[in-house]
């Protein structure tokens, strides 16, 4: 139980994170050209 309520709070936690440095890193790349 204590593992599906982990895994629901840490899941969209670090999803939002990898977006938000991949969408950096999008810009970054942008911004080179």
């Amino acid at each position: 139980m204590i593992n599906v309520l982990l895994t629901s709070v840490i899941a969209p936690v670090i999803t939002g994170i990898v977006l938000e440095l991949f969408s950096r890193w999008l810009d970054k790349k942008d911004n080179d050209n």
